[in-house]
């Protein structure tokens, strides 16, 4: 049962690809932990939906990948190996780009580093959009093949740093631009990060933020700490996040205050059952 399972779903995925159809450039969106079931990445899902007709008319496909969306390393790793074939299945002159939600996003990042080890590849993934992605040191990105890394997060994810586990910013780097969002005036949540509004603007983010910053005579580095406005009334707006590194401190603590709350409760929780015994 299984096995023919993944064989629809492959073979959904080829019809998606530019293998069955011409497309200049594909956008993959991939889902997070748990979220296989969801319908936000799927045709039909707000996300999905809005992205596609933002591109519609500059002959790009959307395409969901779903994976099984377990909580573990060997998980995300199966789902790299299986992101790999559906990056090769187009052909190289096709812009790839990835587009994913939370763990979606180590995944992307397996995926580079598969790549980058394959000394035949000839594959490059044109940019990846990461949306409240924990950032971690086994999930690195290959650079060699990922050309830009844009990682969008918000300070009210309170999901992304797994009780200080993780990161919320990936190290600099000339080509990956941290990028803190605002929607509609708000700091989403972990799932609200996926928002529509974010998808109308993801394919024009690149443009519009290198315009931005040489507008500020900043140029060849997209790392400058910055801040996205997405309205659904306006175009984008972006900032310099001139607080950033006081406010990922302070976040930083918060976040190893809740570890150890949680830590604490876990330990009197287990004290407890161990008493009852």
């Amino acid at each position: 049962m299984r096995r023919n399972i993944k064989k629809l779903l492959l073979l959904k995925y080829l019809f998606y690809s530019g293998t069955l159809y011409s497309a200049s450039s594909v956008f993959i969106v991939v889902h997070g932990t748990w979220g296989a079931n969801t319908n936000w990445y799927v045709p039909g899902g707000d996300f999905f939906d809005s992205l596609e007709r933002t591109v519609s008319g500059k002959n790009s496909a959307v395409v969901p990948f779903c994976w099984s969306g377990g909580c573990g390393h060997s998980s995300r790793l199966k789902a790299a190996h299986n992101l790999v074939k559906l990056i090769k299945a187009y052909d190289t002159s096709i812009a790839v780009y990835l587009v994913a939600h939370s763990h979606g996003g180590n995944v992307c990042m397996l995926a580079s580093q598969l790549l980058g080890e394959d000394a035949h590849n000839k594959h490059r993934i044109r940019a990846v959009y990461t949306l409240g992605t924990p950032v971690m040191s086994r999930y690195m990105p290959n650079m060699d093949v990922i050309y830009y890394l844009y990682n969008l997060f918000s300070l009210e994810d309170y999901i992304q740093p797994v009780l200080g586990i993780s990161a919320r910013e990936y190290a600099e780097h000339n080509r990956i631009a941290n990028i803190r969002v605002f929607v509609e005036g708000k700091e989403p949540g972990h799932t609200d990060l996926h928002d529509p509004i974010v998808a109308q603007q993801i394919p024009m983010l690149h443009r519009r933020f290198k315009q931005h910053l040489r507008e500020k005579n900043v140029w060849n580095t997209i790392a400058e700490p910055s801040i996205i406005y997405c309205d659904s009334t306006q175009a984008p707006r972006y900032s310099f996040d001139a607080q950033r590194k006081e406010l990922i401190e302070s976040d930083r603590q918060l976040s190893v205050l809740m570890f150890n709350i949680d830590h604490m409760f876990r330990s009197a929780s287990h004290a407890g059952l161990n008493k009852g015994k």
